[in-house]
């Protein structure tokens, strides 16, 4: 993993919803969000980091959509991160876990990495009779995949933020994962201990 550049909170809440604007899943709630506070959807297709305004109105999109900074998705989420902007290296695809939610268990045999729940894709097991289809149709667009977004306190284990999905597909394609970006937060053990233990140990 190299480092690119320092980021900010404010650089990573726009790429987020830049991923969550791109998703089938999430994308309906965030143009209605975006809609529920007077907003165009250009404050994320052609976002400003130099305004002050529209970062402070990407938040409060995060706010309404995703619980952003302290609920939901965010609940017990770390205050004080460092961020960065990474390039990454075909073995830190082993480094890089789920979020703690019974979904992503199921399908990684409860390992929470991509690279197994890849095998239970290909043997076509499918959790909660959710398809796996797109997983599978991922390859056609993986070239465009916009940059994850991950968490850490020690370097060695990498929560997943944002972009669930395409590090599935990436798992599935582990050589494709080399030389893809990425944004890390850095934050305190403590402040991780409590949003999500399995990555302090």
């Amino acid at each position: 993993m190299k480092t690119i550049k320092h980021s900010s909170e404010d650089e990573m809440i726009l790429e987020f919803l830049k991923g969550e604007y791109n998703s089938k899943r999430f994308n309906n709630d965030l143009i209605n969000a975006i809609n529920k506070l007077n907003l165009d959807s250009k404050i994320i297709l052609e976002g400003n980091l130099l305004s002050n305004e529209e970062n402070k109105s990407r938040k409060e999109i995060m706010g309404l959509f995703r619980g952003y900074p302290d609920k939901e998705l965010f609940n017990n989420f770390p205050k004080n991160i460092d961020w960065e902007f990474v390039q990454f290296d075909a073995e830190d695809l082993d480094k890089i876990y789920y979020i703690n939610y019974d979904y992503w268990n199921e399908l990684s045999n409860n390992t929470s990495k991509p690279v197994e729940a890849s095998k239970n894709i290909r043997n076509e097991i499918e959790i909660y009779e959710v398809s796996n289809k797109p997983f599978l149709e991922g390859l056609n667009y993986i070239d465009s995949f916009p940059p994850v977004i991950l968490l850490t306190c020690n370097d060695y284990k990498y929560l997943i933020i944002e972009g669930h999905s395409r590090m599935t597909v990436y798992g599935l394609h582990p050589d494709r994962f080399n030389s893809t970006y990425g944004f890390i937060g850095h934050c305190s053990k403590e402040e991780m201990s409590l949003y999500d233990s399995r990555m302090v140990g």
